[in-house]
């Protein structure tokens, strides 16, 4: 796998000895290409660094592609007709679906669940098909991960970019060809600049081989969290408790929660915890939202600084996560009044962003977290963003500088995560984004999107949207996250993820009684004992859509010791009460099975027949080979649960 790219300077194409890594173009312009393969995968990464070590301004660089391959796929054979159906052979790219527009959340369960779905879209000979995110943020509309498939060979294509991102796939006689880069990128160099542009990673897949956890265990090994910072932990048990809660009842809560034997691991504190708000006790009401940008605490809110949450919580095993929407600011706030240098402003939109670009807006932030990491002693930075960016960008360009402004915010972003996880090891950063609109494998390698869509936020979330989720993003995605406002345990158990979140009991017209809380004990135990399965191997049994009449069956498969777990789900309309599967991943062997739902235990083969005789449940199996357990079994029948 070796890397290719193109562009033109000065409107003249540019042709690079390939056996280099760094090309001196002219006195104005240096490019190095930075690649990394990963052999045992197939698969190779790479972007480009621009520099300009003169005493003059650069011609203009354009037509800018930091990818620019052609796949040696075999070529399908013609159809007998144009008009017939696609085929599975068919050269084909597989799209996945990004966000969709926030205001369906409330209205269109059906729309919501489009979200991480997997579109084939066939390529035609020499006709290029074109895709592309929206609004300045790299998952929003569409995620940048692409399958390509040929003659039975397949090609994993990620981009590594959290602005706006653009790329074409065109089916040629001798390959397909690959094409990726930003959007809008036609500048000239400053003399002593230096930038970046887009990374790109491809990993190929030959015949017979299982792409898509082969990626997963690409994306686990070099490109996540726990592989690119000095992080330990795979992801986080979050217990969400809203901002605005006077500080006396998060201590209540969290109280309860001990008392009760709830064991989650992260106290995560949402919006509304700052500025001078009079009400901000519920996320509906109240006057909160429009001191976005004013990161001091709310004194009347929380008088002791959240000192008294953190120790709190220190005390009974947990440490605090805090919401800060960094970027994001309302213009009449102190900050932009004092500093509207600092920040970057459009004819389009009101609110005012902090602009990486800048040393002093820089600075400013990085001291402002790191200052709240270090008094609270923070586990997790949970960073959102809640507004598009391409205008800010476009109109804040200098001529003949197009896409610089871009440039400089997003690798800004990318150095203060990078200082921040420097300053601070272990710590882990949230990824919010309005709900997985900055997902890309720049942003994956440097934190979690625990809050992988803003459906989520909805008091009546449809559980079963929350799976058609999850059966998706997992096929390419080992670390993601999930949460719920519900307290049944079918609810809980669909947003099982690497990492979890219960928001059951986090504003202020909730309330749980003793029911309420053995459910949560029971999830959150059981969630502790098969997390570790979660980020492994990845097989769909159930359906992939939204569609209340299926079942959902996932199973997490942990290859290296030969054990995992199944997960399914008998959906509200669903007429069957069985469902029989063939767990994958494993040779033909006696198997030895756990029901978490009642402590069951049996030994069956990898065929296994699920019952659930109820619609709207869920069932829960551990497996493993015979030696995983020392507690005999209590039955043979693999129809025990």
């Amino acid at each position: 796998m070796k890397p290719s790219f193109s562009f033109q300077y000065g409107g003249k194409p540019v042709t690079v000895d390939a056996a280099q890594s760094t090309w001196v173009i002219d006195d104005a312009l240096q490019v190095t290409l930075c690649a990394t393969q990963y052999r045992d995968f197939n698969a190779c990464e790479w972007r480009l660094v621009f520099e300009n070590h003169s005493d003059h301004d650069s011609a203009i660089l354009s037509d800018i592609w930091d990818c620019d391959i052609v796949l040696p796929f075999p070529k399908n054979a013609p159809r007998p007709h144009p008009g017939l159906l696609r085929r599975a052979e068919d050269r084909q790219v597989i799209r996945m679906q990004g966000m969709v527009n926030g205001a369906n959340y409330s209205c269109s369960d059906i729309v919501s669940a489009q979200e991480y779905s997997l579109h084939p879209e066939v390529l035609n000979l020499n006709k290029p098909r074109h895709f592309e995110n929206i609004g300045g943020r790299s998952s929003d509309g569409t995620m940048p991960f692409f399958e390509v498939k040929s003659g039975g060979y397949s090609a994993m294509v990620a981009i590594g970019w959290t602005g706006n991102w653009k790329t074409v796939f065109t089916s040629l006689e001798d390959g397909i060809r690959v094409q990726t880069g930003l959007q809008n990128a036609q500048f000239y160099l400053k003399p002593g600049e230096s930038l970046r542009t887009s990374s790109t990673l491809i990993m190929i897949s030959e015949p017979g081989e299982d792409a898509s956890n082969r990626f997963r265990r690409l994306i686990r090994e070099h490109f996540s969290h726990l592989a690119c910072t000095p992080a330990t932990r795979e992801g986080l048990l979050a217990f969400e408790l809203w901002g605005g809660l006077p500080s006396a009842e998060m201590i209540h809560r969290l109280k309860q929660l001990h008392e009760h034997g709830i064991r989650f691991e992260d106290v995560w504190i949402d919006a509304g915890w700052y500025g001078q708000c009079t009400k901000c006790d519920d996320p509906f009401t109240g006057d909160w939202s429009r001191f976005t940008g004013e990161w001091t605490i709310n004194p009347r809110v929380h008088p002791n600084q959240l000192q008294d949450v953190a120790k709190t919580a220190n005390d009974i095993g947990m440490k605090l996560m805090l919401w800060i929407e960094a970027e994001r600011a309302c213009p009449s706030l102190p900050i932009p009044e004092q500093h509207p240098e600092w920040f970057l402003s459009c004819d389009t939109n009101k609110n005012k962003i902090l602009y990486y670009g800048n040393e002093d807006a820089f600075q400013y932030m990085l001291d402002v977290i790191s200052n709240y990491i270090k008094s609270l002693k923070l586990s997790c930075y949970r960073q959102d963003f809640n507004t598009n960016l391409t205008d800010f960008f476009r109109q804040n360009d200098e001529p003949n500088r197009v896409g610089i402004t871009e440039i400089n915010h997003i690798t800004g972003m990318y150095r203060l995560w990078d200082e921040l996880l420097k300053r601070f090891p272990g710590l882990i950063i949230d990824n919010c984004s309005s709900g997985g609109r900055r997902i890309d494998i720049e942003t994956i390698r440097r934190s979690i999107p625990f809050f992988r869509s803003d459906y989520q936020c909805g008091f009546d979330a449809n559980a079963e949207v929350i799976q058609t989720h999850n059966s998706s993003i997992s096929r390419y995605l080992p670390f993601n996250g999930c949460t719920t406002k519900c307290k049944d345990l079918y609810s809980l158990r669909s947003s099982y993820s690497s990492s979890f979140g219960g928001a059951f009991y986090n504003a202020i017209f909730q309330s749980m009684t003793e029911e309420d809380f053995a459910t949560a004990r029971k999830a959150c135990d059981e969630y502790r004992a098969i997390r570790h399965y979660l980020s492994k191997d990845f097989y769909n049994h159930g359906s992939i859509v939204f569609d209340d009449t299926s079942w959902a069956i996932w199973q997490f498969h942990d290859a290296e010791e030969g054990r995992g777990v199944i997960l399914a789900f008998r959906r509200s309309q669903s007429p069957f009460e069985r469902a029989e599967i063939i767990l994958k991943g494993l040779a033909p062997q006696p198997l030895h099975y756990i029901c978490h739902d009642d402590g069951t235990q049996f030994e069956a083969f990898s065929t296994i027949m699920l019952d659930l005789p109820e619609k709207r449940s869920s069932l829960l199996l551990e497996y493993g080979p015979p030696s995983f357990c020392d507690t005999p079994p209590k039955s043979s029948s693999a129809n025990i649960c």
